[in-house]
Parts: C-alpha cells; structure tokens; sequence
C-alpha cells in the first residue's frame, strides 16, 4: 500500500510539474488583439464588424500592415477584459480573437571585441587548405565545432535565400560582399529594414557573412542571399502579428529557409498558421529554444514546423542558460561569455548606442539558431527542396548525445560536414566532376555518362 501510494503521489508531482512547465511556456504579454476575419465572409460584413466594435468598445481596428487585407487581419489595443467580450461579439464572424503576444530576442550580454585590426593575417592558426582567408576565423570556434571546413569543399549555400526575421540587419562591412534581396520594416510599415539594435545583423553574419575577403570573420552559408525583415523594435520586442506577416512574405517572396533567433510565452494560431504556410511553400523555419534554462522552449520553436534550437558553450556542453526539453531538436553552439569574450559567438555587427560597426561576441539560443539556418541552407544548396528532408538530414546527421535524459540536445548536436554528406548522397557534386576530371583528363566521354541536375549557379 505505501509504495503504491508513493508512486501515485510521485505520477500526480510529475504530472503537476509537466503542466507547470507547459503553463510557463504559454505565458505571455500583450497590450493589443488580434482580429482574424473569416475569408468567406463578405467584405461589407467584416466592414459592419468593424464600425460596430468600433463605436461599441470605442476602439480604432486597423490592418496589421499594408500585407493584412488578403487575410482580414486587425489588430486593437484591448486587455483580457476585452478579449473575452471581442471573442463573444465576433464568434460568427472570425476564425479567431487572440492576444497579439509580444515576443523578444532573449536577455544575452554583447561583448565587444578588443582588437583594432580586423585586415591583419597574422592571427590565422588553421588550415590553410581549407580555412577561409578572413583574418579573425581562428577565433571563431563555433565554425570548427560543426565541421564547417569540409562541408564547404562542397556547398557555400549559393542560390538560397534566408530570411533573417529579427530586429533588421544592416550592412556592416563584412556584409559588403553577401547578396542580399529585398525586404521590409514590419515595425514601421516600411521598405528599409536596417537595424537599431544589432542582434539581426549579428545573426545575419553567422548564416552569411562575407568569407575569403581577407577582413574579419566568416559565415556558414557566405555565398547564400540574406532577406532581412524587421519585425522587432530597437528595445527587442515585436509582436506576433508582425512576426507571422513577415513569415509569410518571406515565404511568397522567395525564402527557401527562415532563421527565428526570438520568442517569448503564449501560444498564436496566427503564427502557428503562418509557419505552417511558410513549410507549405517549401521553406525551412528555424527557432531558438529560448534562454531561460527552463524545462521546455518557448514559441515559437515548439510548434510542430519549427525546428527548436538548444545552445551548446564551447565545449560542446549545454549552455547554462539554454532552454532544454520539450520543443528542443538539435542543438548548435550559442557560447557562453561568461567568462572571457573567447567563449561567445564573434560576428560583424552595429553598436546600437552610436551604429558604428564593431566585432561582438554574443551569447544565446539566438546564436544557436543561425548554425542550424545557414546549414540548412548548405543542404537546400545541395539540391534538397522538402523541408521534411532538410530537417530529417539535420536530425539523422546530428552528433547523437547517448546520455541526455532531460533532452538537451534533442536529435544531437549540429553537424556540418555529414549534413552535407547525407544531402550529396548519390549526387554527383562540383568536386567529384573536377576529381573525374583530374583522373581520366579533360574530354568527356560520350557514353551517356549521366544527366546532371546542378543547384550550383
């Protein structure tokens, strides 16, 4: 009977602390609300809609942005109070009323690299056959924790766009040389999207920042084409009607993978809809897992399209503050500065105090995420479309952590090299062409040898 009992206590304490952690990650804030008319419901009667809640609650309802009316998307400033009275008064009308959450990037310190050359050679330790001419790579340990040297003799991303969808991102110099496509401010409802803050453009250069320029450091993906979408303000916070908005333009404009390094608690169909949009259309999303070193990720890494992003320190150890658990589903480096700048993540970036270019180390799940963005894009590069195999080959590719009961690596932590590998997998690459070349001399033979379908252009 008592260990009957104690095992009923200790099912009801696990199930108490999986609703607790599950509560915690549903939490959120909001000061507006978000109005999603149905689509087949007559203009003229979203209209009276409208006009009635305006003059009811004494409300002002507008379009998210100039991308709202396909979708009859509103928002209004409102409480919970009137959230609960707009859910019962258009309940026939809408497909749902719901908090527009706001998100943020998570809380991680930026230091600022003490170096005044950024050109010279003479800091470089690595292998010159394979490592990038950039003079501050050998300080980039996160690019050689992943395998990153191998996997470019194969792929550099070429003809993939990322959207960066974060607090804009502005061409610092190390960005000169990267492609960049054209994007769109959702904070202020505009076509520049440079950035305030800092972190997007941080991001940004851990996916793509220019490489072999002989001047900073390198990128994942250098040769792929950077969309960058501002949907968070200069403070860090953005709601998740814009965020949601901009997945969805990324998607109808041409993104082949979108890198999330934001998130809060609350849980929006809006956004929920819009990834699953965005996977429809063939594009990967990626998110970070949050840093709060909490028992399950934030959103919006846990919704079932995203793929969440735990962040491993410098010794391929979980990050102190990494969130870890449910919605965790591979980890890459984050770093940690904790202890000296040598352990964070080091890229090209704009101090948000003046806007002048500097070399910082951050850390976060924030880093983490563009790991994962820019391989997928090295694996999208190969010649891989569905974003369910991109994520399989991360997943079946991933250094698997036999001993991780609480799921802080998820499938494993990130690997470059056999990423690319699993995705080349019976293709005929570049290098095996230049390598046939090489050993049977430079005519082609006319045997029907093969019809080979290039992603390289």
């Amino acid at each position: 009977m008592k260990r009957l009992l104690l095992t009923l206590l200790f099912c009801i304490g696990l199930g108490w602390a999986i609703a607790t952690f599950d509560g915690l990650a549903s939490q959120g804030t909001y000061d507006s609300i978000v109005l999603d008319f149905r689509e087949d419901i007559a203009p003229i009667k979203v209209e009276q809609q409208i006009d009635a809640i305006a003059k009811k609650y004494d409300l002002n309802p507008r379009f998210n942005s100039e991308f709202s009316a396909a979708d009859n998307v509103y928002i209004v400033s409102g409480d919970p109070a009137l959230l609960d009275r707009l859910r019962d008064d258009l309940r026939p009308y809408t497909e749902f009323v719901e908090p527009n959450y706001i998100y943020r990037i998570p809380e991680a310190p930026a230091i600022e690299l003490d170096s005044d050359d950024q050109t010279s050679t003479a800091d470089r330790t690595t292998d010159r056959t394979t490592a990038p001419n950039d003079p501050l790579y050998s300080k980039q340990w996160n690019l050689k924790a992943i395998g990153l040297e191998q996997a470019w003799l194969d792929t550099q991303g070429e003809g993939v766009t990322v959207a960066v969808i974060d607090t804009g991102v502005s061409r610092v110099p190390d960005l000169k040389e990267t492609a960049f496509t054209d994007g769109y401010n959702f904070v202020d409802d505009r076509a520049d999207a440079s950035d305030d803050n800092g972190h997007g453009t941080h991001v940004a250069g851990t996916i793509a920042q220019s490489t072999n320029n002989n001047y900073g450091v390198a990128g994942i993906a250098y040769k792929a084409t950077i969309m960058p979408l501002k949907v968070l303000g200069k403070g860090g916070g953005g709601t998740t009607a814009d965020i949601a908005e901009a997945i969805r333009f990324a998607a109808d404009h041409g993104a082949d993978v979108i890198n999330l390094s934001l998130g809060g608690g609350g849980e929006s169909q809006l956004l929920h809809e819009a990834i699953d949009y965005a996977h429809a259309q063939n594009v990967v999303v990626i998110a970070a897992a949050g840093n709060a070193n909490q028992n399950s990720a934030g959103y919006p890494a846990r919704y079932p399209r995203a793929i969440g992003v735990a962040a491993t320190d410098a010794l391929g150890e979980k990050a102190p503050y990494s969130n870890y658990g449910a919605g965790v589903d591979i980890a890459a480096p984050g770093g940690n500065t904790k202890a000296s700048p040598v352990g964070g993540i080091l890229q090209n970036t704009i101090d948000a105090r003046s806007g002048d270019s500097i070399f910082a180390a951050f850390q976060g799940t924030s880093m983490a995420a563009p790991h994962v963005a820019g391989v997928a894009a090295l694996i999208k590069a190969a010649g891989i479309e569905d974003p369910d195999e991109v994520r399989e080959i991360l997943f079946q590719s991933a250094s698997v952590v036999s001993d991780d009961p609480l799921n802080h690596f998820g499938a494993g932590k990130l690997d470059a090299t056999a990423a690319v590998k699993l995705a080349l997998q019976g293709k005929i690459t570049p290098r095996d062409f230049a390598q046939w070349l090489r050993d049977n001399g430079t005519s082609i033979p006319n045997s029907g040898l093969m019809a080979v379908s290039w992603r390289y252009r």
